[in-house]
């Protein structure tokens, strides 16, 4: 299931990205061992899971996946045009950053 939620993850964020997103939310950024606690109460995954008994917590797949994309596209980062390949299994996304920079982010499904 983790791994499962790992790949919704990230074909998620590059579909809404490019759906002209302009902002991202994770309500659930982090949450005990059981998935929660949240107002709807329902038990869900989060990038960090936080293990108050044994005074520790863990990054998931999902941490690292929010990193990239926070690490490579930077504030101000504009969309620009990229031809995805969807059709064999390769999602894509591309900005220019500040500093003129081209980042092309693609997730092989």
């Amino acid at each position: 299931m983790k791994e499962f939620m790992h790949n919704w993850f990230k074909f998620t964020f590059v579909q809404d990205l490019n759906h002209w997103v302009t902002g991202w939310i994770d309500w659930n950024l982090a949450l005990n061992p059981q998935g929660g606690p949240n107002w709807a109460k329902n038990f869900v995954d989060a990038a960090i899971i936080v293990n108050t008994t044994a005074n520790e917590f863990y990054k998931q797949p999902m941490f690292y996946a929010l990193g990239h994309f926070s690490k490579f596209l930077p504030e101000g980062s504009i969309r620009i045009g990229v031809e995805p390949q969807e059709k064999n299994g390769v999602s894509a996304i591309a900005f220019q950053t500040p500093d003129s920079a081209v980042v092309i982010i693609l997730y092989n499904r």
